[in-house]
């Protein structure tokens, strides 16, 4: 006997079809809105964050059906380029979330986790190559996170709007699940939680940008490492589409991935979380472009002309 999906369902996924809805949005959108009902459950509709996550939520589905009314390349990429600030605006309020929500810290249980695995912490086994010179050298591959977060999607953004928006579909898909792990398992990471640790040899610019980076933290966003997953997501989808930038990047993203374990910014277990996060966010991307909808997206483009106005 054939199983015939019940109508409510073939109602709201052929109107998702019809609008176009991308992996991404269903994702970071339902994130969003998950938290929204969350907080407004536990803290109420006065609270400045369900406040916010309600509305981040919302402006979410009328970017979606803005852009679906009349879908021009600028109105496009607003509708792409919301996502980043989204996570911005997201990310500076999840501590008070967290707080609201009532979410223990998980830094005993992840440390824990990296002392099974190593016998002690990673941040101490990385202590007998520690040296004035290699922190500085690694606290420059630690901050080109934000050259690789904002210049390889960037240039897409600019140079060919189909792979930008592949390339975003997979990195909110991603940013949703990290975000979910910071909810789930909030933690500050080594440096503030293994105060025992002997100290980390510091260079001159690692004395300079230790305070910034520590300043830049929300103080939950450790597990999984969105610095781990979003990289290596980013260059292996720069390995498909724009190979000389891969081999530009490979080392300095090597030095990135060790140099958030040896600065103490993280533990083992939270890259080893983002993997597979980084795995199922690739192989969204790979199933979103050889999809109809992206076909449809990207057809649009031709069918309705730029409009000066967006």
């Amino acid at each position: 006997m054939r199983l015939e999906r019940p109508p409510v369902f073939s109602a709201f996924t052929d109107r998702a079809a019809r609008w176009g809805v991308l992996p991404h949005e269903y994702a970071f959108g339902g994130w969003l809105a998950a938290m929204a009902v969350w907080l407004l459950w536990v803290a109420g509709p006065g609270s400045l964050q369900s406040q916010l996550f309600l509305a981040c939520a919302v402006l979410s589905l009328a970017l979606i059906a803005w852009c679906q009314r009349r879908p021009t390349p600028l109105r496009w990429r607003l509708r792409l380029l919301w996502y980043p600030s989204a996570m911005g605006l997201s990310f500076y309020a999840l501590p008070g979330a967290v707080a609201a929500l009532g979410r223990p810290n998980a830094d005993a249980r992840l440390s824990a986790i990296d002392r099974g695995l190593l016998g002690r912490p990673a941040a101490e086994l990385l202590q007998a190559i520690a040296s004035p010179a290699l922190s500085d050298l690694l606290t420059v591959c630690y901050l080109f996170f934000f050259v690789v977060l904002l210049v390889g999607p960037g240039h897409y953004c600019w140079r060919d709007l189909a792979r930008f928006r592949a390339c975003i579909v997979g990195l909110f898909v991603l940013y949703a699940l990290g975000f979910a792990g910071y909810v789930a398992l909030p933690a500050s990471g080594p440096f503030r939680a293994l105060p025992e640790l002997p100290p980390l040899p510091a260079g001159p610019l690692t004395q300079w940008m230790h305070p910034l980076i520590v300043g830049g933290s929300n103080g939950v966003d450790v597990f999984p490492s969105i610095h781990f997953t979003a990289s290596f997501y980013l260059l292996l989808f720069d390995w498909w589409h724009y190979r000389r930038r891969f081999w530009l990047w490979l080392a300095p993203v090597l030095g990135l991935w060790l140099s958030t374990v040896y600065l103490r910014y993280h533990y083992l277990v939270d890259l080893l979380a983002g993997l597979p996060v980084a795995v199922l966010a690739l192989w969204v991307m790979h199933r979103y472009q050889a999809s109809e909808t992206a076909a449809r997206a990207d057809a649009s483009l031709f069918i309705a002309p730029p409009s000066p106005q967006g």
